[in-house]
């Protein structure tokens, strides 16, 4: 008995040989400028829609300036000084703030998260203080501290604290039970396991809230300013608000955009050589 042989369809062919034919390999270029790319469309895109409302007269330039002279009035206010001078003050009263913040929440979120009992006994309190509104309690800094340099910084070191502390006591406290009965099991002492075991383990953890804090330390920097003093970026936008300078007030709102960006920046890079150790262990 013959055996007949059915060729396939031509509509069966074609998708055997679409099967059989390997998929394009994505340009290496666009892999790895991906986020470069898409960055600079997301930002094109979002300065093109600001300027077509304000031109378009949906938004009165009174309230809305265009970012042309935003712009304008960034560098006028950088080459001139007027701008200028007030970026340090600002910068050295939320960097005081964030580091002693850090200091602090990261000390006691260790020892917090290091004994149940500690964590217990602070939930209550992690609870309510967290809730709070900074703007709330600004008349309670100048009652105790005045409207100098003191009452500031410790605006900003109020504001930077519970995000540090919350993550570290979070980190601490939760670090693998397993890691610790391996390295007691080892003979490793306490010393050691906190140094190599339960700090590496919770610096990934950690640091979520050390990049909100600095994020933090500049919004409640301008809250803190807008109290008093005689400089800073919080009252350089106040005084041209009230004085109708556009531009200028927009010019200050993107110095500390640019800032924080930065200082961002800078604690991406320090998270990345903190947390090499785990590059190739995890999907991180």
């Amino acid at each position: 008995m013959a055996t007949t042989i059915t060729e396939p369809a031509r509509g069966e062919e074609q998708l055997l040989d679409e099967d059989l034919t390997p998929p394009k390999a994505p340009n290496p270029w666009l892999v790895k400028y991906d986020r470069l790319i898409y960055g600079i469309i997301g930002l094109s895109a979002f300065l093109v829609l600001w300027w077509w409302i304000v031109d378009s007269e949906y938004v009165s330039a009174l309230y809305l300036s265009k970012p042309q002279d935003v712009a304008t009035a960034f560098v006028d206010g950088l080459t001139d000084g007027t701008l200028r001078s007030e970026i340090w003050p600002s910068v050295e009263r939320a960097l005081t703030g964030f580091a002693i913040a850090l200091v602090a929440g990261i000390t006691l979120g260790i020892v917090v998260g290091s004994f149940r009992i500690f964590q217990k006994l602070a939930e209550p309190l992690l609870l309510f203080f967290r809730n709070l509104s900074l703007l709330a309690l600004l008349p309670v800094f100048v009652v105790f501290l005045g409207i100098g340099e003191e009452s500031k910084v410790a605006i900003v070191v109020w504001a930077c604290f519970w995000p540090i502390f919350i993550n570290a006591v979070g980190a601490v406290g939760g670090v693998e039970r397993i890691l610790l009965n391996a390295a007691r099991t080892l003979g490793a002492g306490r010393v050691y396991i906190f140094s190599r075991v339960v700090l590496p383990a919770a610096i990934p953890a950690i640091f979520p809230g050390i990049r909100l804090a600095a994020a933090n330390a500049f919004t409640a920097l301008v809250a803190a300013e807008l109290v008093g003093g005689a400089q800073g970026l919080g009252i350089y936008i106040n005084n041209a608000a009230l004085r109708y300078q556009t531009p200028q007030m927009y010019a200050g709102i993107l110095t500390l955009g640019l800032i924080g960006i930065l200082v961002n920046g800078v604690l991406t890079g320090a998270e990345w050589r903190l947390t090499a150790w785990q590059r190739g262990l995890t999907n991180k």
